[in-house]
């Protein structure tokens, strides 16, 4: 079996060691340079990695990547794309060749960046092509035969900002190269939020709400909850309809609790906390939200329960929150105060 770790670069000088040796178990390391202009080639080069220089123009990622994946030798078996911000975990060789059998095609690893979720890193050489401008969708060209393989880690280091002009502009392309395209609907509309124009945001949103193929609950759930944040006077609309996608994610539950929290209503604040605090799991996608698995919700939960002077849950939740966030010193003086007036309920003051 030959293993080839390949990928495209632009002026990622500061990435290339941590790259070129996480991949170093492969048989070849290749990059495609896209026209650096720091050391990013002598670096990979000095590394021992196979650099080729290439140029796409107009520039569009999935040209690119198709591009570097053809310069991959002929007698390699299985390829595994890593960007030069990604890293593998030591020892992903021996797993990889427990784990692929000849009928693959594909092999999911497990992927850290603000989550973690499965991603389709390892395929084999061919009958394999990039789509899409950008947010590139990695296809193959009959019958997809995929496997996983949790125990072989990357973890995606980001250290940029992402270039929202580009991105946006890509994304606009690929949806008129294929309108019926749900998830570049969803992220284009993610990504003018994220740039700060809600205003254009909501069109893409509601546009991938209405595609037949938008089945996810996860994804139509997150769509709504952008458009919450994009459209806040139907807030609350939105919410209750991502809740009733997806209850079974703790996110939405802290979205209601933030707003319930912020009008006082202390019962809806405890039914949201409640719900919520009830979701034990991520659910594994790209789209967790680290924060929703912080102390936040119990501690709006204590609030609510010593609102409602419900104050055996005050006090619990509170406990939680603070063992989420041991240095957070206005959790423990609340969590003082929840104790205190826990005591005088039960004396009958």
């Amino acid at each position: 079996m030959k293993v080839a770790v390949y990928t495209i670069a632009l002026n990622e000088a500061a990435h290339v060691e941590r790259w070129a040796n996480s991949a170093s178990e492969a048989d070849y390391r290749i990059v495609a340079d896209t026209g650096s202009s720091d050391d990013t080639v002598e670096r990979l080069l000095k590394a021992g990695v196979t650099v080729h220089r290439i140029a796409v123009r107009p520039w569009r990622f999935d040209i690119a990547r198709n591009a570097a994946m053809a310069l991959i030798p002929s007698d390699v078996d299985i390829c595994c794309t890593l960007d030069m911000d990604m890293v593998l975990e030591p020892g992903w060789r021996v797993k990889l060749e427990a784990s692929w059998t000849p009928a693959l095609t594909a092999l999911y690893c497990k992927m850290y960046a603000s989550a973690e979720y499965p991603a389709k890193n390892f395929h084999r050489r061919w009958g394999y092509r990039f789509k899409r401008p950008v947010h590139e969708a990695l296809l193959f060209q009959g019958e997809e035969i995929t496997s996983h393989c949790y125990d072989i880690v990357v973890r995606h280091e980001r250290t940029t900002t992402s270039n929202h002009e580009q991105y946006i502009r890509l994304m606009e392309l690929a949806r008129r190269e294929d309108p019926s395209d749900g998830q570049i609907a969803f992220w284009l509309g993610r990504e003018l939020m994220w740039a700060g124009m809600p205003d254009k945001a909501a069109a893409p949103l509601k546009a991938y709400l209405s595609l037949p193929t938008s089945t996810w609950p996860e994804e139509r759930s997150e769509a709504m909850r952008y458009l919450a944040r994009v459209e806040p006077d139907s807030k609350m609309s939105w919410l209750d309809k991502a809740r009733m996608e997806a209850p079974h994610r703790r996110e939405i539950w802290l979205d209601l609790a933030e707003e319930f929290h912020v009008q006082s209503d202390w019962l809806n604040l405890f039914w949201a906390c409640t719900n919520g605090t009830e979701q034990t799991r991520p659910t594994g996608s790209y789209l967790d939200d680290g924060s929703a698995w912080s102390f936040r919700l119990y501690d709006l939960g204590a609030i609510a329960a010593w609102r409602i002077n419900v104050m055996d849950r005050a006090v619990e939740w509170g406990q939680k929150a603070l063992e989420l966030d041991a240095g957070n010193q206005r959790l423990r003086n609340n969590l003082d105060f929840f104790l205190k007036r826990r005591d005088e309920v039960r004396a009958g003051l």
